[in-house]
């Protein structure tokens, strides 16, 4: 299409395209930086992990419940996506008995009012009727929105074994 143009034209347009570059390159950078994610809001967040593994050894689905918004989903090992507080706090009752269960947060990134949790999980299950305890392991994920109140509900949870 350059075929069109004069060569001052041509020459015209790239310079306005040299200068949009140089220009706009320094806001678009500073578009794309990375913001660090608030280490106040982390630290909620941990804490909410760390009530949350508590009360599913617990079984205290009332604290359980209580950690998902209330169009929150799980996803559990191996089952399929359970969405709102009733069908999640019926799925939780459903497991069996768990004599541990931890999460290690390995990672939080967000901005706004939204984050997301990468980390592992240990489980040790408790059989129902006595016999031996069943380990497990894996990754979880999560997607958590922060509430007025200033507590991070999670909107999204899904765990997969190794």
């Amino acid at each position: 299409m350059s075929f069109f143009f004069s060569s001052a034209v041509r020459s015209w347009l790239g310079a306005c395209l040299i200068l949009a570059a140089v220009v706009l390159a320094p806001g678009a950078a500073q578009a794309q930086e990375k913001r660090a994610f608030p280490e106040q809001d982390a630290g909620r967040i941990r804490e909410a992990s760390t009530v949350f593994a508590k009360a599913v050894v617990a079984r205290d689905m009332k604290t359980l419940v209580s950690q998902y918004a209330d169009d929150g989903m799980l996803y559990p090992p191996g089952e399929t996506m359970v969405k709102g507080h009733a069908a999640i706090e019926a799925c939780l009752t459903a497991l069996p008995p768990m004599k541990d269960f931890s999460l290690r947060v390995l990672s939080i990134e967000g901005q706004g009012d939204l984050a997301y949790v990468q980390g592992t999980y240990t489980i040790v299950i408790a059989p129902r009727g006595g016999g031996e305890t069943v380990q497990d392991s894996g990754y979880f994920l999560e997607v958590r929105r922060r509430q007025p109140d200033g507590r991070w509900l999670i909107a999204v949870q899904m765990l997969t074994p190794h």
